[in-house]
C-alpha cells in the first residue's frame, strides 16, 4: 500500500464534524509511515439540505457559505488541511428537482465558498455522482499511484464497487 483515499463517511459521524472513535489515531499512523493520504466525498445530502434550506429560510449567511463552514470545520478537526480533498457536487435527484439553471447557481456558490474557505489547499471539485471510480482514478493519478497500490476505505457498498471498478483494493469502515 502506498496512499490511503479515505471517504469522508469513514472519518466523520454521520451528519456530524465529530471523527469517528479511534479515527484520529489511525491518520496519524498513517502520517508516520509517510503515506500520502486524500479524501475523497460526495456531498449530495448537503446539496439537498442547502436548496431545501435556501427556499425555506434566506438568510444573510447563505446555504452554500453553511455547507462550506462545516466542511472547514471537519477539515480542521481531523487535521487534514494539508491533504488534497476530492468533492463531487454532483446530484442527479437535486438536479431534477430544481431547473438546471438554479442547479447550477447552487453549485457555482458551492465552489466559491469552498475555495474562499481553503485557499491553501489541494481541492478538487467535481460534478460526477460519487463514489465513481472515475474520482478513485484522478485521485491515484493525483497522489502518483496505480489503483492496485492504493487503498480506498469507505462505509457504503457503492464504496466498494467503485474501487473493485478499477482494481483498488478496499476496506470497510469499522
Amino acid at each position: 500500500m502506498k496512499a490511503v483515499i479515505f471517504d469522508l463517511d469513514a472519518l466523520v459521524q454521520k451528519d456530524s464534524p465529530t471523527p469517528l472513535p479511534g479515527v484520529q489515531e489511525r491518520l496519524a499512523r498513517l502520517r508516520g509511515l509517510g503515506l500520502p493520504l486524500a479524501v475523497a466525498t460526495n456531498l449530495t445530502a448537503l446539496i439537498r439540505r442547502t436548496a431545501e434550506q435556501e427556499e425555506q429560510a434566506p438568510d444573510s449567511i447563505t446555504p452554500a457559505a453553511k455547507v462550506a463552514a462545516n466542511i472547514k470545520e471537519m477539515i480542521e478537526r481531523l487535521g487534514l488541511q494539508q491533504i488534497p480533498w476530492f468533492i463531487s457536487l454532483g446530484d442527479r435527484e437535486a438536479q431534477e428537482a430544481m431547473s438546471s439553471v438554479r442547479y447550477q447557481a447552487l453549485i457555482e456558490q458551492i465552489k466559491q465558498e469552498l475555495q474562499s474557505h481553503f485557499p491553501d489547499s489541494v481541492l478538487f471539485i467535481s460534478q460526477v455522482s460519487g463514489p465513481a471510480p472515475a474520482m478513485l482514478l484522478a485521485i491515484a493519478h493525483h497522489l502518483r499511484v496505480e489503483p492496485k497500490e492504493g487503498l480506498y476505505i469507505g462505509d457504503e457498498q457503492t464504496d466498494r464497487q467503485a474501487a473493485e471498478a478499477i482494481g483498488m483494493p478496499f476496506e470497510m469502515r469499522s
